[in-house]
């Protein structure tokens, strides 16, 4: 069986507006959609992992939930000060109906989770017979810019397509570990890392604490062996 892993990089236009959140603030750090039922056509119901800074990164997180009116309902349930699932029902549009359609009359199986990252992207894999999976890659919309991150034979135990990188992620680690970050004692700061690759201190911060967070994660994902 083969697999795919796609990227796909939505304006802001296009993007939902839990994902525009997510773009916008800081106070959460990522989103995991853990499951879903696309099998109505006139709704969806999903479970999203959501891991933020603090409590008021949850508490801006289900304010922004209020306010969209295409969703009818969620339940919220914590885990601990800086992460929680959210259930949530809503009505069928944008990307989750687009994917239905393309589903459509295939043995394709998306593999959770789909992550939403802050520069605006998604990713997530998908697993199948190749020529199918080379014909969904054609489907998708004109408007959508997409990317093949990784292909090949499917190995659950491989590294979670959740710890990838983005250019941008590696970009300020590389910057970082040359500069001395990671060193004991420190040689650097996060304001210097920011002068050197031209962005905002805050901007550079978020990506180093969600590059160690997929870091963190690939390695608590590691199948022990006795």
């Amino acid at each position: 069986m083969r697999y795919l892993q796609l990227q796909i990089q939505f304006s802001s236009e296009a993007r939902h507006p839990m994902h525009q959140f997510l773009v916008e603030h800081d106070s959460v750090r990522q989103a995991y959609l853990r499951h879903w039922n696309f099998s109505n056509p006139e709704y969806v119901t999903t479970l999203l992992h959501v891991v933020g800074n603090s409590t008021d990164g949850r508490d801006e997180y289900l304010s922004a939930l209020d306010a969209v009116d295409t969703i009818s309902e969620y339940d919220v349930t914590p885990i601990d000060d800086r992460s929680f699932y959210v259930y949530i029902r809503e009505a069928a549009q944008g990307f989750a109906r687009q994917l239905r359609v393309l589903l459509t009359d295939t043995e394709l199986l998306v593999v959770p989770p789909i992550e939403y990252d802050s520069d605006g992207s998604i990713r997530f894999e998908i697993a199948g017979d190749q020529d199918a999976l080379q014909n969904l890659v054609t489907e998708f919309p004109e408007h959508l810019s997409v990317s093949i991150n990784r292909l090949g034979e499917y190995d659950a135990y491989r590294e979670p397509q959740t710890v990838a990188l983005t250019e941008r992620q590696r970009e300020v680690l590389e910057v970082a570990r040359e500069q001395g970050y990671y060193e004991i004692p420190r040689q650097t700061s996060v304001r210097e890392i920011a002068d050197e690759i031209g962005c905002s201190k805050s901007t550079a911060a978020g990506h180093l604490r969600k590059a160690e967070a997929r870091l963190v994660s690939l390695y608590g994902s590691q199948p022990i062996v006795l």
